[in-house]
């Protein structure tokens, strides 16, 4: 259990004219930590709010007790604990002199939440209330003492290669605030997927069927390591291997393989097509390892994680924006295209290669076009925005007589709101894409690759446009002869260096 350092209590007499001594103390402590006004407006209003129903809910008139009012910081944000040794909840249903528990309680929900109702047995109830705290790192809600980064690891494979055991099952509920806690210290809050930060929206998303967690045990019950698998938006067919982190000491052992592993059956047995990853350039690592699993090399997304990354108790910061290799691998055999793929005629030999790479063979098909009447009036354009990464993923749903000037409007805006790098996905199976390529590279967009399976319909051309980001080319590193070629062509592709 995570030590409570940042944990105080008060206790105040069973008399509701205290109430608002109380929701103040409570208000204090939720500033100390960083909760916005209005967050602390509507804490205090409910606190008193349920210090008055649980002290009348609890004490017949006339009865002397006590309450203590316990705050602890925990990973969701602020935790209140009304503890008294009153009437337990539930009881009121044998006496009938009380509303019932729900009506009472749940009704805080206006203000806080999440409401927990314990009974404690001798020890009395408590009434838990959290709050949580709004856009916020969880530098600013977890305690401190907790968030130390790791040491360097002590032990290696050659110190334990035949003690050490690692099995991997799915990630249970009451596992989320160590994973949370693990990915801070690892990484600070420089992680993309921001959620991770959140022990609750990790358990939603889960339950959700969005994303699948998988923890890596050492011993009998020790996290030692994390890995997802989450669904590709615009095609719940694949999933993205999204991703993966391994406590030090357990580092090397082979928990990450065995995490990949796992997930990656867990995928093939829900029918899952195909599955796709992301390995940095700024070693090969990562890359090899995907590749053991055989994965194929065949999209290359420029300056994809930003210069600040923080890899934290690794000694491994960037001081430049790192590309990302796009790794894909199929799940389930491909079935021979039974759809045409719309090459732009430029990169035909280009994409040519990406597939033989991934041993498919499509018909790539002439290029062929709508008549512009036919269109229509609006393009249906996708924007997701990472802000953290000052990056922006553009998916195009279908095309418009105003596709390129709503692009261009876009990219615009999202150049303004210094967004840095963007990635724009368009539909091989659509045969406006081969003959709108090239209009597309006249506002700065240039060749990416490709993911399979990136459309319900369809494979994906990515396209990619830097906002002012100088790419050192010579830095990327990459391993298989398919990446060295894609690194060159991208390169050459690029107008930013012509």
């Amino acid at each position: 259990m995570a030590s409570k350092c940042e944990y105080s209590s008060i206790q105040i007499p069973n008399d509701p004219k205290y109430a608002t001594a109380a929701a103040i103390y409570v208000s204090e402590i939720a500033r100390a930590i960083g909760m916005e006004v209005a967050g602390l407006k509507a804490l205090e209003n409910g606190i008193i709010s349920a210090i008055t129903a649980l002290l009348d809910y609890s004490f017949e008139t006339g009865e002397k007790s006590t309450l203590q009012i316990i705050c602890e910081r925990v990973p969701e944000g602020l935790k209140v604990s009304l503890r008294d040794k009153g009437l337990p909840f539930g009881a009121e249903s044998a006496s009938g002199d009380h509303p019932g528990t729900a009506e009472t309680f749940f009704g805080l929900k206006a203000y806080i939440d999440e409401i927990q109702l314990n009974n404690l047995g001798p020890d009395g109830k408590e009434l838990v209330l959290i709050k949580h705290l709004k856009n916020r790192s969880i530098s600013d809600y977890y305690a401190a003492c907790d968030l130390e980064p790791y040491k360097p690891a002590a032990v290696s494979i050659a110190d334990t290669p035949e003690t050490f055991k690692c099995h991997v099952r799915r990630m249970e509920p009451n596992d989320a605030a160590e994973v949370s806690k693990t990915i801070y210290k690892t990484y600070g809050y420089t992680y993309p997927h921001d959620y991770v930060y959140y022990p609750q929206k990790i358990i939603a998303l889960n339950d959700s069927g969005r994303v699948y967690s998988a923890v890596a045990i050492a011993g009998d019950s020790e996290i030692a390591g994390y890995g997802v698998f989450q669904i590709w938006d615009p095609n719940p067919q694949i999933v993205e291997m999204a991703q993966g982190v391994v406590k030090p000491t357990y580092r090397s052992m082979g928990c990450f393989r065995n995490i990949t592993r796992y997930l990656l059956d867990q995928a093939r047995n829900r029918g899952i097509k195909g599955a796709f990853g992301e390995a940095v350039t700024n070693h090969t690592v990562s890359q090899h390892t995907m590749h053991g699993f055989n994965f194929k090399d065949c999209g290359l997304r420029l300056g994809l994680i930003p210069p600040d990354t923080i890899f934290k108790g690794m000694n491994a910061e960037v001081s430049e924006r790192v590309s990302m290799l796009v790794q894909f691998l199929y799940l389930q055999p491909p079935v021979a295209h039974s759809h045409a793929v719309y090459a732009p005629p430029h990169h035909k030999d280009m994409l040519a290669d990406l597939y033989q790479e991934l041993d498919v063979t499509p018909r790539i098909a002439n290029t062929a076009s709508k008549k512009d009447s036919s269109l229509p009036p609006h393009a249906e354009l996708k924007i997701k925005l990472i802000g953290s990464m000052r990056y922006a993923r553009m998916i195009v749903e279908a095309y418009g007589k105003n596709f390129i000037a709503a692009l261009k409007t876009e990219v615009r805006e999202l150049c303004l709101k210094k967004i840095e790098i963007i990635n724009l996905f368009l539909n091989l199976s659509d045969p406006l894409t081969a003959g709108t390529t090239a209009q597309i590279e006249k506002l700065g967009f240039f060749f990416g690759g490709i993911l399979p399976h990136g459309f319900k319909n369809g494979d994906a051309l990515i396209m990619q446009y830097l906002n002012n980001v100088p790419i050192a080319y010579d830095a990327i590193q990459v391993k298989s002869a398919m990446a060295q070629k894609l690194l060159d062509y991208v390169r050459e592709q690029d107008p930013n260096i012509k």
